[in-house]
C-alpha cells in the first residue's frame, strides 16, 4: 500500500492555494496517497471529492475574520470543524506524514492523535503570523506575544519545518530554535507545466493599445487603490491607450468597482473576475506590463511574492515597489517605483509603455533570472521529498538529529 500523506489547510479551499496544490500533486506523482482537508467556498462547495488524484475533504468555511478577534473566532471555528473531519479519518489506516500549513499556527496540534499513531509531523510555515498581525493591525501587544508563543510551539512540535525562503528559515532557526538540519526551504514557484505563453487575445485589451495587468486576491492589504490612482493620473494626462485589468476575486471587489465609477475610469480599468489556469495564461500572454503593489513593511520585506514570480515566468515587464527579498530575487530584471507612490507608479508605467524594446528586454531578463535561480517548481520538488524523508526518519528513530539528509541546492536568484 502507498504511503499516506495528510495536508491540513485553513486559509483557502483546495486547490485555490497554489503552494498546497503543487505539493499535493508532486507527492501524488511521487507515489504517495494524498488527502487534503480544507474549507469550502462558493466555488468549491463539495465536502468530498477527488481532484487530479488528490482526495479532498472540506469542512464548512467559517465567517471570515474582520479584525483581530474576528480572526480568532474564524480560526477557532475552523479548528473545531477540521477536528470533526480528523475524527472520521481516525477510522482509516494510519497516515505516514501530516503536513500542517499556517496560518493559523495551531493546526499542527490537531494532528497530535495522528502522531501518536505513528505519523511524522511537518509544519509548512507559509507566513510569520506575528509579522502578519503587525502588518494588518499596525500594533503588537498581547495578541502579538501570544502569536509568538504559538509559532514557537508549532515549530518545535514538528519533526521538520518547511518554509518559503531564507528570511523565514532564519526566523525558524533563530526565533523558533529549530535545528538547521530540520529546516527546509521550499520556495513557492511557478510550475512551467501551468505557466507558459499562449497566443495573446487582443479582445482582452478592450480596445486599448497597451494592457497593464495585476493578478491576485483582491483584499485591502493588496493596495489596489494605488493602481486606480495611477490609472487616474494617466487618464488626466490623456494616456487613454493604456488599459488596466485587475484579475481575481476578493472581498473589496464592489468597493473597487464603486471607486472606478467615481473616478470615471470605467473605460480604462476593468475587473474581469477570477481566472482559472487557462484564462490566467491568456491574460499574462496578452499583458504588456504587470504590476505588484505590496508596500514596504517588515512582513513584506521578507516575503516571496508569488505573483511576481509568475509574471517573471511568463516573460513580462514588471513594476513593483522595492522590497528587500524581492529586490534580492529580481535584481535589475524589474522596475521599482517609489514605495507607495501612485504618481511614480504612473511614471514608470509611462516609461515602459513608450519603450517596447525595454519591455521585451526586461521580460526576457526576468524569465532567465527565474530559471537560472532555480525558482521553478520542478527545482523544488527534491526538497519536498527530502523533507518528508527526514521527517519520517526522525519520527521512527532511523536517523539521529545530527545526521542531516543533504538538501538540494535551489540556487541563488
Amino acid at each position: 500500500m502507498s504511503e499516506r500523506v495528510l495536508i491540513l489547510l485553513e486559509n483557502e479551499p483546495y486547490p485555490k492555494d497554489r503552494r498546497v496544490r503543487q505539493e499535493a500533486l508532486a507527492l501524488t506523482e511521487a507515489g504517495y496517497e494524498v488527502t487534503v482537508i480544507s474549507p469550502t467556498s462558493e466555488h468549491a462547495p463539495e465536502t468530498e471529492t477527488v481532484l487530479e488524484g488528490v482526495r479532498v475533504l472540506r469542512f464548512e468555511s467559517p465567517p471570515p475574520g474582520g479584525g483581530a478577534f474576528g480572526y480568532v473566532r474564524e480560526y477557532l471555528l475552523a479548528g473545531l470543524r477540521m477536528r470533526r473531519v480528523l475524527r472520521r479519518l481516525a477510522k482509516e489506516p494510519r497516515f505516514d506524514v501530516v503536513i500542517a500549513c499556517n496560518p493559523p499556527d495551531f493546526l499542527i496540534h490537531l494532528a497530535r492523535p495522528l502522531a501518536r499513531r505513528g505519523a511524522a509531523l511537518i509544519f509548512d510555515y507559509h507566513d510569520p503570523s506575528p509579522e502578519l498581525f503587525e502588518a494588518m493591525f499596525e500594533r503588537r501587544g498581547l495578541i502579538h506575544r501570544v502569536l509568538l508563543t504559538l509559532e514557537r510551539l508549532a515549530q518545535r512540535s514538528a519533526d521538520v519545518v518547511m518554509t518559503v525562503n531564507d528570511p523565514c528559515a532564519d526566523l525558524v532557526r533563530g526565533r523558533g530554535g529549530v535545528p538547521a538540519e530540520n529546516v527546509f526551504v521550499l520556495s513557492t514557484c511557478p510550475d512551467p507545466r501551468r505557466f507558459f505563453l499562449v497566443e495573446p487575445r487582443p479582445e482582452l485589451r478592450r480596445g486599448h493599445e497597451l494592457l497593464v495587468v495585476w493578478i491576485g486576491k483582491m483584499s485591502r492589504k493588496e493596495n489596489l487603490p494605488l493602481l486606480l490612482e495611477a490609472a487616474d493620473v494617466l487618464g488626466r494626462q490623456g494616456r487613454d491607450e493604456i488599459g488596466f485589468a485587475i484579475v481575481g476575486r476578493g472581498d473589496i471587489a464592489e468597493e473597487l468597482q464603486a471607486e472606478i465609477e467615481r473616478r470615471g475610469l470605467a473605460g480604462n480599468v476593468f475587473l474581469p473576475g477570477e481566472a482559472d489556469d487557462e484564462m490566467l495564461r491568456q491574460w499574462l500572454s496578452t499583458a504588456d506590463i504587470c504590476v505588484s503593489l505590496d508596500e514596504h513593511s517588515p512582513m513584506n520585506d521578507m516575503s516571496l511574492m508569488i505573483k511576481v514570480l509568475e509574471y517573471m515566468a511568463m516573460g513580462r515587464a514588471i513594476i513593483q515597489f522595492p522590497l528587500a527579498e524581492m529586490q534580492r530575487i529580481c535584481g535589475e530584471a524589474t522596475l521599482y517605483a517609489r514605495n507607495g507612490d501612485a504618481g511614480d507608479l504612473a511614471e514608470q508605467i509611462c516609461a515602459l509603455a513608450d519603450d517596447p524594446e525595454r519591455r521585451a528586454r526586461l521580460g526576457e531578463t526576468a524569465r532567465a533570472r527565474l530559471e537560472d535561480g532555480g525558482l521553478s517548481w520542478p527545482d523544488q520538488v527534491p526538497t519536498l521529498l527530502a523533507a518528508l524523508e527526514r521527517a519520517r526518519a526522525l519520527k521512527h528513530g532511523s536517523l539521529s538529529e545530527q545526521q542531516p539528509i543533504p538538501q538540494p541546492d535551489p540556487g541563488q536568484a
